[in-house]
């Protein structure tokens, strides 16, 4: 649905406020302004009716929002969105145009989401956060999975909450999905061109049936969490260069799958067994009777500790 100029400007001033009440405009037509507000929240803006106003949803990631929080780089520059297609692709067009590293665009609502392996991602409008990082790692391809470890460890710290499921997903303690990451990268040839890296993290109430949302553990705003996240993320991903192993150990500790028994699936069939090691290159260290695999990608499925 495209947005009418008015809806554009009632955005912007809503934008602007900072989420403040938006009053009835003197001189605006009711029934305008009505269809308006109804196409912003077809949009998957979050308003909320105030007295004879509306206003942004409170914690919701506007750009004024995110900016008071930051101190570091990644989130500049930012795009807040209501429907996209995909976060991914929108980075991915970044990327193109010579956008420097670090920009995120995030979304309220995708029409087309998707997590690993292909898997669709449901963004839920004010529920969720669903946003896309550009980076452009100086990082040797066999490293690349290093980088995915990094952003998981840096969501579950952001959260403080639950714990991860090689290779990044986020548990709650009782062992329902909060968040995934997705990390697509561009080659030409052997050099790796960039990589976009796609997170999805359930805050608020109702969420897809099973998964778990950070609301259940208490007072949540989305746009601090995203803040954290990104922070934490840009620390994380600064220190594989110089300390590669110390994310590696901090990975290690907030492990939910190591030295537990795990089924993984993968490109070649099925495998069980107890989950020893996530070696130096990231992959799982996984022994099956008298043999030791070594798993560089597949879907953990935890056995006995959850039914996740």
């Amino acid at each position: 649905m495209d947005v009418s100029p008015l809806s554009q400007a009632l955005l912007h001033e809503l934008i602007e406020n900072r989420g403040e009440l938006l009053q009835k405009q003197a001189g605006f037509d009711p029934v305008a302004l009505s269809e308006a507000i109804k196409i912003l929240e077809d949009e998957g803006y979050p308003l909320n009716r105030v007295g004879a106003g509306y206003r942004l949803a409170p914690g919701t990631p506007t750009p004024q929002a995110l900016k008071q929080l930051l101190d570091g780089s990644f989130g500049q520059p930012y795009s807040y969105q209501g429907r996209l297609d995909s976060t991914q692709d929108a980075v991915r067009r970044l990327a193109l145009e010579e956008t420097p590293e670090g920009a995120v665009v995030l979304a309220e609502r995708q029409e087309q989401g998707r997590g690993r392996r292909g898997r669709a991602w449901a963004s839920r409008p004010g529920q969720s956060l669903t946003f896309s990082v550009l980076l452009r790692p100086r990082l040797h391809s066999s490293r690349l999975s290093l980088l995915s470890l990094a952003a998981g460890l840096a969501v579950v710290e952001a959260c403080a909450l639950g714990g991860l499921k090689w290779p990044n997903d986020l548990l709650a303690p009782d062992g329902r999905k909060l968040a995934g990451v997705l990390l697509e990268a561009q080659f030409a040839g052997e050099h790796l061109s960039y990589a976009v890296l796609g997170i999805g993290l359930n805050i608020h109430r109702p969420v897809p049936e099973g998964a778990a949302a950070l609301e259940e553990f208490g007072q949540v705003s989305r746009v601090e969490v995203l803040a954290r996240i990104l922070q934490g993320l840009e620390a994380r991903y600064q220190q594989l260069y110089h300390d590669p192993e110390g994310v590696l150990r901090d990975y290690r500790a907030k492990s939910y799958t190591l030295g537990h028994r795990v089924r993984v699936m993968t490109s070649a069939g099925a495998i069980e067994g107890e989950a020893l090691e996530v070696a130096s290159d990231g992959s799982l260290v996984l022994k099956s009777g008298t043999q030791t695999h070594r798993i560089s990608a597949g879907d953990v499925q935890m056995v006995g500790r959850f039914s996740v």
